[in-house]
């Protein structure tokens, strides 16, 4: 029973943390001013970046079977 508290803790903390950062580094990331960088490095942080750390996320929750 222990070890199930433990976990529903660390998942509400996590997720508290992602409620908190996620939209902050969203903002940061839209209000950045990219005038003089090379649109390649542009594309990659605007596109690729997201759709990387969504690839990231929905892999840390998919089960792993052996």
């Amino acid at each position: 029973m222990e070890a199930l508290m433990e976990k529903i803790i660390a998942i509400a903390v996590g997720l508290l943390l992602v409620a908190v950062l996620v939209p902050v580094a969203l903002t940061t990331m839209a209000d950045a001013n990219v005038t003089g960088v090379d649109p390649v490095v542009v594309t990659v942080l605007t596109v690729l970046l997201p759709i990387l750390a969504i690839i990231g996320i929905a892999l840390y929750f998919i089960p792993k079977y052996k």
